[in-house]
Parts: C-alpha cells; structure tokens; sequence
C-alpha cells in the first residue's frame, strides 16, 4: 500500500512537472477574420504563438477546418513544424488566397494548432495543448475604402523666378494610409489652405499636382502628395483636406516653415508642372502655335495630293483592244465562156 503511494505521488509530480513546460501557452489573436474580401484579393494575418516557460522544443500540428476553403488558406511555416525552445513568441502568418470565381458569402471555421513535447513522445509519455483559431471570412463585391493613420509635412524651400516664369517652391506632404477595402485605393487629392502664422488671414490655396501611389488592400503604405507655394520664408499654418474621391475624409491643421533658396540640402522644387495656368500658356502657345500651324499646312498639302491623284485616275479612259484588220474578200464576176489566160507564165 505504501509502494502504490509512493507511485502514484511520483505521477502527479512528473504530470506535473511536464504541464509546468506548457505553462502560460496561447495564441493572439485568436481570430483570423476579414469581411472585405473579394475574387482575387489575398489577405494575410500573423498569428503569435506564445508560451511562458520555453525549455524545450516542441512539435506543434496544425488542422485547417474551414468548409469549402481549407485549399484557399496556407501557413507560411507549413502544417507541421518545431517550435524551438528559448522562444516564447513564435509568429506565423497565415494566408487566404480567394479564387477568382469564388462565390460571394460567408465562410466560417476553425484552425486548430496542437502541440507536443518531443521528449515526452521518446519517453512514451505524451502531452498535448493546443489552441484555436476562429476564422470568419467574407466574400463580397469590390469595396473602395482606405483610413489616414497619420500625416508629416516636411519643410519646403521659396520659389525662384527664371525670365518671365514663376516657379513654386514644393510643399512634401506624407500620408500613412491603411487601405481597408479589398482594391487598390488612394487619395485623389489633398487641399491646403495656408494661413499666417497666427492663422487669422488667408493668404495662399492650393491643391496636390502628383498622382498619388496606390496602397494595396489590406496593406498600409506610407505616400506622398506635393503641393506648391509662392509663399516667402517664414512660418505659416496649413489646414489641409484629404479627399477620398469627391469626400472629405480627413482635415486637419499643421505648421508650415518656408526656407530660402538652396538651405534644404537635396531639395528639389518645382519645374513646368508647379507654373500657373498663365505662364505655362506663354510657353505653350509661342511654341505650339507654329508647330500646329506648320502640322496642318502638311495635312492639307497630302489631302489635296490624294484628292488629285484619285481625280486623276478616275478620268482615264480604259484601254482599247484592237483586233487585226481582215480585208473584205475580193468578188469578180467572170461572162460565162471567158477563157482566162494566165499571163505570168507567158514569155
């Protein structure tokens, strides 16, 4: 009796023991979740595999249950791997590609990540935990939708005048944008209203000159919008707008300092592209008027050509195919009881 004690105290102990190597395992999130998925997106999500006191490898196995798209979802360490020890955050990603007949809906299951002592399995003794997964994605058709985590503005340099032309000075405006649809998107446009310092007169508005780059869905992208100004150094306040599409979707005021010419090592300003409406005409015009002139004098000049030769062609008259003369045959009338004689041969 006291042997059997003895034994089923050194049980608990190892049990015991063995469950302390699992102690504080998990997973976050415990979700993998998108309602903005469309034919063709693929989105991705890292999931962190957490355990409080890792003193051995472990061999972990994952199970994809999800109906209907378990072959849409891959993990990017595989269905099997080794959790190596000394690591108590281990990330793995995981990732749904949507085909592109894939049906509108909602697709629900889970994903199961089990764990298991290597020793424990030499030993004969195994011990598995595990997690799961909840995963809740959706199908749906094309969504246009991006959020402004945050804005920079850098410093700009003054313009510079060259001849007659006016050239801005180029205000770098950042936006970090989270595209929270399932298509490309950006901002089509950012407005600056800029403001004395003390934000009482208006003195300069202006809009972005660039297309700004696309963010991919699902990804969050740092881009840029340039905006010029004419203003002289000093400090001014901005209030800007960021339009997605034809809405507003973000305002907000920041302050601008405008330096001197060549201080900002680097910088580059504005070429044709920053001019005003009035100088880029002044360019434009003396150079393409004679240019256009010139382009339509040699379009008219071949249409005439063409009208000419066609004209030409038409009057010709088509060939005539003679035949060879026949001469009519020769008739004599002979009296009846003539004797002809044949004098060539008469000496």
């Amino acid at each position: 009796m006291r042997k059997l004690f003895f034994i089923i105290i050194g049980c608990i102990g190892f049990l015991g023991s063995a469950q302390l190597a699992y102690a504080g395992f998990g997973i976050t999130p415990p979700y993998f979740k998108s309602d903005t998925l469309t034919r063709g997106s693929v989105f991705t999500q890292e999931i962190i595999i957490v355990r409080g006191d890792p003193i051995e490898d472990l061999k972990v196995d994952i199970t994809v249950n999800v109906p209907g798209i378990n072959q849409w979802i891959k993990v990017d360490k595989g269905l099997d791997f080794i959790l190596p020890k000394g690591t108590s955050q281990y990330p793995i990603k995981l990732t749904v590609t949507v085909p592109p007949d894939a049906e509108f809906g909602a697709y629900t299951g889970n994903i199961r990540i089990r764990t298991s002592s290597l020793q424990s399995a030499e030993s004969g003794v195994s011990i598995a935990l595990g997690a799961q997964v909840d995963v809740d994605l959706k199908v749906v058709d094309e969504i246009f939708d991006f959020q402004v985590r945050r804005v920079e503005l850098s410093e700009a340099e003054e313009g510079h005048a060259l001849w007659w032309l006016d050239f801005p000075g180029r205000i770098p405006f950042w936006m970090h944008i989270e595209n929270t649809g399932n298509i490309p998107s950006s901002p089509a446009k950012v407005h600056f209203d800029i403001y004395n310092n003390a934000g009482t007169n208006l003195l300069e508005s202006a809009d972005s000159t660039n297309k700004i780059e696309e963010v991919a869905p699902f990804a969050t992208k740092k881009v840029l919008a340039n905006l010029p100004t004419w203003l002289k150094p000093g400090g001014y306040l901005i209030k800007f707008k960021i339009y997605k599409r034809d809405e507003v979707t973000k305002t907000g005021e920041m302050t601008l300092s405008v330096l001197p010419k060549g201080t900002i090592p680097g910088y580059v300003g504005y070429g044709f592209e920053g001019l005003h409406l009035e100088d880029k005409l002044s360019i434009i015009i003396p150079v393409g008027a004679p240019i256009a002139l010139f382009g339509g004098y040699r379009f008219m000049r071949r249409g005439k050509k063409k009208k000419k030769r066609r004209t030409t062609n038409e009057r010709k008259d088509p060939p005539i195919e003679r035949t060879p003369r026949q001469e009519p045959p020769v008739s004599r009338n002979i009296p009846t009881g003539s004797h002809i004689v044949d004098l060539s041969r008469k000496k």
